[in-house]
């Protein structure tokens, strides 16, 4: 037996699409405040008057974002960020070992893995795979948590079987100033932009009003890979005071 979807379901999934192709938060509301008016009058559920969300977000001839600045906020400074973080990671397991960075190219291609998948959502499939299934989101934390373990138990033991070896404190350095100069950046860039949130333009709709992240949260986000480092560097402290 075939289940209808709700309106808020549905409302929710238009919502998402129209995010996915960089339609601007406040073209959105718009969009949004007309589907709630006419089901209104109309008595219609949104999937009888409209068909499905997917479609009907397509056939709408809305404003985008330029694809480039979107690329840049949403592509470039992650993977230059992610990158960072995990050369700055294992700069400081060798720094505090008293040793060097060591290594191997099986780690080194492993650690693109991430990379690879971040740099990914520059396509338009994916993140719309990613965003539409649930469980992707989940898949992608622990595919990233997999090539950490990974990569630090094929990491060579010797600097005869490193493929690269590296001094660990101007790594450290470099990779701790690339990070806070790109966290910068991104909070200009967020500043600049606004939290692009989704505004119902009518002032007396009771329904529910879907909203972006606060400016706080994205300034917050704009600083994760920092954040990050500062605790992987002090929990690997700890852990070599401990060991020591």
């Amino acid at each position: 037996m075939k289940t209808t979807m709700t309106d808020a379901t549905w409302i929710e999934l238009f919502t998402l699409e129209l995010r996915l192709r960089r339609v601007p938060g406040n073209v959105i509301g718009d969009a949004v405040a007309s589907v709630r008016e006419f089901l209104a009058d109309s008595g219609q559920s949104a999937e009888e008057a409209f068909g499905p969300a997917r479609a009907y977000a397509a056939a709408l001839d809305l404003p985008a974002r330029p694809p480039r600045s979107h690329a840049v906020r949403t592509v470039l400074l992650p993977v230059l960020g992610l990158f960072a973080f995990l050369v700055f990671a294992l700069a400081s397991t060798a720094w505090f070992a008293g040793g060097e960075i060591l290594l191997s190219v099986p780690q080194a291609l492993l650690m693109c893995v991430p990379l690879l998948l971040t740099v990914m959502f520059a396509f338009p499939f994916y993140p719309r795979a990613v965003l539409r299934q649930r469980w992707v989101p989940a898949a992608l934390v622990v595919v990233a948590g997999l090539v950490g373990a990974v990569s630090s138990l094929i990491a060579p033991s010797s600097a005869a079987d490193a493929w690269l070896e590296l001094a660990p404190l101007p790594v450290l350095i470099g990779t701790a100033m690339l990070m806070v100069t790109l966290s910068i950046v991104a909070t200009v860039l967020t500043l600049r932009g606004g939290t692009d949130e989704i505004v119902d333009p009518l002032p007396t709709a009771e329904a529910r009003t879907a909203r972006g992240p606060g400016r706080r949260f994205l300034i917050l986000v704009d600083w994760l890979f920092p954040i990050l480092a500062v605790v992987v560097f002090a929990l690997t402290a700890l852990l070599t005071m401990a060991r020591g």
